[in-house]
């Protein structure tokens, strides 16, 4: 089980769920290589993720507000 502070591997699973293996791995990498990271290490990364995500449309726009939301659950003040 990936504890909820684990921001890459939240990003990813979710990403995976819902996109598929490969094709969420994919698109992983380019919104990495999009906002400049090469992974994600803070809420903050997460929130960054989340709104590159939520830019595009369809599937990936919706995992981008899931992710948001995962990230304002979670995230210490």
């Amino acid at each position: 089980m990936i504890h909820p502070t684990e921001w890459n591997a939240v990003a990813l699973a979710k990403l995976t769920n819902v996109m598929g293996d490969a094709a969420g791995r994919e698109l992983m990498r380019e919104i990495l290589l999009e906002i400049g990271m090469d992974e994600l290490r803070s809420a903050s990364d997460l929130r960054c993720f989340a709104n590159a995500l939520g830019s595009r449309k369809g599937f990936a726009a919706a995992v981008g507000g899931i992710l948001s939301l995962h990230v304002t659950m979670y995230e210490r003040h």
